[in-house]
């Protein structure tokens, strides 16, 4: 069984859910924040200027949806979510180091965590770090998500220490921003809570007819 380390979090809640997605090979369809925050983080790689990003939202979000009133009003929403997300990136000094790596981590029983790792980034303080939007409140308490990403950005950097990466946790709704740098003892029982939820997916997949 394998996951991503984007699908780790969701997993955890309802690995029952996971498996079924797994096995009709569907996408966790979104709204209008899905296509904001993939815009943000396209523009946050350097695929595009700001203005490109902007004029790109746009599209995409005219292309998707309606062309009424309330839609109008919601685009401008998302533009401002990229205003500000431009704000943040500025204000942090973020800048992109690879746009992605394949993450590829052996969970033992043929399991596995693989898939595409956030892109890595540095601050201006020339820490590495990664960024994850959300439009929700972020548990930071239970995720497994985060301290797996900021094992991996450590390890494919080839740092010595997992501490020495900071994830930045992006709030698309009330443009909040926290960093969280997980310490190595946590990072080790979120290497385990994901063996589990990995085998219980697995598990629930195979009951699927």
């Amino acid at each position: 069984m394998k996951l991503s380390s984007n699908q780790l979090d969701f997993a955890s809640q309802n690995p029952k859910e996971m498996a079924l997605a797994l096995k009709r090979k569907g996408v966790m369809r979104g709204g209008f924040n899905k296509v904001t925050k993939e815009v943000c983080l396209s523009y946050a790689k350097g695929n595009s200027t700001f203005k490109d990003a902007s004029y790109s939202l746009e599209i995409k979000l005219s292309n998707a949806f309606a062309n009424n009133a309330n839609n109008a009003k919601r685009r401008e929403v998302c533009q401002l979510v990229l205003f500000n997300f431009n704000v943040f990136l500025k204000q942090e000094g973020i800048h992109c180091l690879k746009n992605y790596s394949f993450m590829n981590i052996d969970m033992g029983n043929n399991n596995s965590i693989e898939g595409q790792s956030c892109a890595i980034f540095q601050n201006k303080e020339g820490e590495y770090c990664g960024v994850i939007l959300t439009d929700q409140e972020y548990n930071f308490a239970s995720t497994l998500r985060i301290p797996i990403e900021q094992y991996w950005i450590a390890k494919h950097m080839k740092l010595n220490d997992s501490a020495m990466v900071k994830i930045y946790i992006y709030n698309i709704v009330d443009h909040a921003y926290q960093p969280i740098q997980y310490p190595a003892d946590r990072i080790a029982i979120a290497f385990q809570q994901s063996k589990v939820v990995i085998e219980q997916v697995d598990i629930e997949f195979k009951k699927i007819a």
